[in-house]
């Protein structure tokens, strides 16, 4: 991955800026919060309302990673623990009674709208965050490792531009304005469809740079090129001088890589890439068989539960805040 790309100090660049020396003097006087200087907050438009991703990152398996039931389950309940924001519908058993749904949103669950569905009232309503996927042939149930599944699109009922931005009123009309409302696309014309996105309201904006389709490392397809559409997508957030937030979705394998989006003007990235990589090889025995004499015994990777999930996001999470730490991240 290819990030070699920089702004021109803070007058282009709205991401994470690195500390001068003279501005690290007495660094034991200096208070520290709970929250990491990294934390991705993301505002509602026209009101108070705030979404905080602490860590800054997100996932898009739970809707798009191709996972059983159980798996999903499994993953959704480690994401829970952990705090870190998902996108899919909810399968938690105990949030299907309505009382539930109408007093506990999931704190980090992002609700996924396509562009042939229906608006889902009480899902929208029982979630953190809203996001509409801008991408796909409608009427259409393509895999997700077919490069068309992935093409930019809008939703079927809209007949012009200015109509998306009335959905996003109507998403946040049925709200109450206390869900930020974001958009999927996967870059084309990058520089114009994210000042169509701001145009239109959209809190924040995901770019999808490259898809985990699946849960191994292989299952991974390359959409467009990183190190532009984090230059191309960030000029466009600071010439709009909105507010709107970006989060990245790309091949980002550990710490360092994320820590670079967020300093090249990303608020929250993907950590499918890394999930997909950090997955444990488990030795499936063989059947004895004829075959597996005379076979070499071979591990193989089989669909186990997530309960190391724990122990690499929290190494992931030590080494995003070491590179803040040595950034001096103001």
């Amino acid at each position: 991955m290819s990030l070699s790309k920089s702004f021109d100090g803070d007058r282009q660049n709205p991401g994470l800026q690195c500390e001068p020396l003279h501005a690290r003097i007495n660094p034991l006087l200096k208070v520290h919060h709970q929250k990491s200087n990294s934390a991705c907050t993301i505002a509602c438009a026209k009101t108070a309302s705030v979404l905080t991703l602490d860590p800054p990152f997100f996932t898009r398996l739970i809707a798009e990673g191709g996972l059983s039931v159980h798996h999903k389950q499994s993953y959704e309940a480690e994401l829970r623990s952990l705090g870190i924001a998902w996108l899919g519908d909810s399968l938690n058993s105990e949030d299907t009674s309505s009382e539930t749904r109408s007093v506990s949103p999931d704190r980090n669950r992002f609700a996924s709208i396509q562009i042939d569905e229906p608006i889902d009232i009480v899902s929208i309503q029982t979630a953190a965050a809203i996001e509409m996927q801008l991408f796909g042939g409608p009427f259409q149930t393509l895999p997700n490792s077919r490069r068309a599944r992935w093409s930019p699109g809008l939703p079927v009922e809209l007949s012009d531009f200015e109509q998306l931005g009335r959905k996003a009123e109507l998403l946040r009309s049925l709200t109450g304005g206390m869900r930020p409302i974001g958009a999927a696309i996967a870059p084309g014309a990058v520089y114009e469809d994210v000042r169509y996105m701001v145009d239109s309201g959209f809190d924040f904006v995901t770019l999808l740079c490259e898809v985990q389709f699946g849960i191994a490392p292989s299952s991974c397809m390359s959409l467009a090129p990183l190190d532009h559409v984090l230059e191309q997508s960030a000029k466009a957030i600071h010439d709009s001088g909105a507010r709107t937030k970006l989060l990245i979705a790309g091949n980002l394998l550990n710490g360092q890589q994320m820590f670079r989006c967020l300093q090249l003007g990303a608020s929250a990235v993907c950590i499918d890439a890394f999930v997909a990589h950090s997955k444990p090889v488990e030795a499936t025995p063989l059947r004895e068989t004829f075959g597996s004499v005379l076979g070499a015994y071979k591990p193989v990777a089989t669909n186990s539960s997530f309960v190391w999930l724990p122990s690499a996001m929290n190494q992931l999470s030590q080494e995003l805040r070491d590179c803040a730490t040595y950034a001096g991240v103001r």
